[in-house]
């Protein structure tokens, strides 16, 4: 069956005519603009929506095609899908010559056919050109400018696809990453059928949580590296609309997540690569992490740490005054972290990121002709960089009454290491003692980091306060000191308890 395989990218409308302009596109060939009017059908009940498939008519001038759309995935924006696409002579479904198809089961079945009915209609101007960047490679450039409806509702677009029509899908990254800087562009997971779902149903999409595990038994380790990045980029740009609408602090917390696990599978399989080899993404994930830390930590102090402690001193004016101060600082944050998402660093970063997962780009800095680790089943891999982590988090962990707060913190980020690491390679294992073992040390790590976030309190509590005057708002700093101290000293008695219970957990993987 043939695949579909086409990166999509945002572009606000404002630089559409400098992206029409960029050299690239003006020296591309077989330009065309053509009116795009599209209907998308399904059941009342999305039945073929929940079964992954997509059924669009499309028109353009006077000729009506049907496109079947199933499967696949969508990874930093790129989109591969099995499709089938037929010319038809009226506006209407037809399943003539389904039968060989894979696709054909879901439509074998005369009720579904007599229930579908038209939910979604796009409408947009493309205006398309081919690229031909290197021998035996060629992209379809289109930008698509309109809007999607669904009953009354409706939602703009405005995108870039590069459909890539020979050659490996790594070459529709770099043609984006040549654009990206001249032209803002934000690398987009949501199909145009997706966004229209979303739109019919009347309920943004949801902060999405890192996904399951893709690892399964015998998977090298080359293809567990690729499969576990995979997961991450997708899990990041699940979030990444969400962080810019600014509709729930989740969206930010779940982006952060995403860049931690993924440099955690970059650490885990640091020792099977030469050190220059994930240095540059390494060092580019640091960055978006460090430049995601400072919103997130005003999102906790915010929504989290402050209301309780207002709520026992209410209308105290110096607690009044440091919650609308921290609002402001939070303000400040979160647009800083909008930036950096958004900054031709940020989007570079998911674009370089895409090519070199899509390339499998590290394979070059081994010797063909001689077998690497990388070809190594992942189970025995995985029970060496367990066996580390665990010994790393208990060297952090030792005489855990005595240690400082400094010492805690270490033994936090140890603690979330063996957690990603465990959560990345548990499929290879027992289900349940790996459930099991995970739990224990996602309640370990909890209270690990809610201790951690009482100590932030007076250090955010003292900034929010610079710059405010008065006897009251001394006073409110006293008050965050003695809540913080309240808080840590209770803290304790949960992480000895949480320590002594993970102490006593068997290791899964042995």
């Amino acid at each position: 069956m043939p695949i579909e395989t086409e990166l999509k990218l945002q572009i606000d409308p404002r630089h559409l005519a400098r992206l029409r302009d960029h050299p690239l596109l003006k020296r591309a060939k077989e330009h065309a603009t053509r009116q795009v009017y599209s209907v998308y059908y399904d059941t009342p009940e999305l039945d073929l929506w929940r079964a992954g498939i997509a059924l669009r008519l499309r028109r353009v001038a006077e000729r009506w095609t049907q496109t079947l759309k199933a499967g696949g995935h969508a990874t930093g924006g790129l989109h591969e899908r099995d499709e089938i696409e037929t010319e038809i002579a009226a506006p209407f479904p037809n399943f003539d010559g389904l039968d060989d198809s894979a696709l054909a089961a879901p439509f074998a079945s005369l009720e579904l056919r007599a229930r579908l009915t038209p939910l979604i209609v796009t409408e947009f101007t493309r205006k398309s050109c081919v690229l031909t960047p290197a021998a035996g490679v060629m992209l379809e450039a289109s930008m698509d400018c309109g809007h999607i409806k669904s009953g009354n509702l409706t939602a703009p677009i405005c995108e870039l696809e590069l459909e890539v029509k020979a050659g490996p899908a790594w070459r529709a990254f770099q043609v984006a990453l040549q654009l990206l800087d001249s032209v803002p562009l934000l690398v987009d997971d949501r199909s145009k059928a997706e966004r229209g779902i979303a739109l019919h149903l009347g309920t943004p999409q949801a902060p999405r949580k890192s996904p399951s595990s893709p690892l399964s038994a015998g998977m090298t380790c080359n293809d567990a590296f690729k499969a576990l990045l995979l997961t991450c980029i997708a899990h990041y740009c699940a979030n990444q609309r969400g962080v810019l609408d600014g509709a729930d602090p989740e969206y930010l917390h779940q982006l952060r997540v995403a860049l931690r696990r993924l440099r955690s599978v970059l650490g885990l399989f640091a020792p099977l690569f030469p050190a220059a080899v994930l240095a540059p993404p390494g060092a580019e994930t640091r960055w978006l992490a460090r430049s995601l830390g400072e919103a997130r930590d005003w999102d906790v102090f915010v929504a989290e740490t402050l209301p309780p402690v207002a709520a026992h001193y209410v209308k105290h004016a110096g607690l009044t005054a440091m919650i609308r101060s921290a609002a402001r600082q939070r303000d400040v944050a979160t647009r800083k972290a909008r930036h950096a998402v958004t900054s031709v660093r940020g989007q570079g970063l998911l674009l370089s990121l895409g090519a070199w997962v899509s390339a499998e780009t590290w394979l070059e800095a081994f010797d063909d002709a001689q077998p690497h680790a990388l070809h190594l089943p992942a189970a025995g891999f995985a029970q060496s960089v367990l066996d580390a982590a665990l010994k790393r988090v208990r060297r952090r962990g030792r005489d855990f009454a005595g240690l400082a707060p400094a010492d805690l913190h270490r033994l936090r980020i140890a603690a979330k290491k063996l957690r990603y690491a465990t959560e990345f390679f548990a499929p290879l294992f027992d289900h349940k003692a790996a459930r099991d073992y995970r739990d224990t040390l996602a309640r370990l790590q909890d209270v690990l980091g809610a201790y951690n976030d009482a100590g932030k309190m007076t250090h955010l509590a003292e900034h929010a306060s610079s710059s405010l005057k008065g006897a009251a708002v001394s006073e409110a700093r006293g008050i965050m000191l003695g809540w913080s101290a309240g808080m840590q000293h209770a803290g304790t008695r949960h992480m000895r308890r949480s320590w002594k219970e993970f102490r006593g957990a068997a290791p899964f993987w042995k």
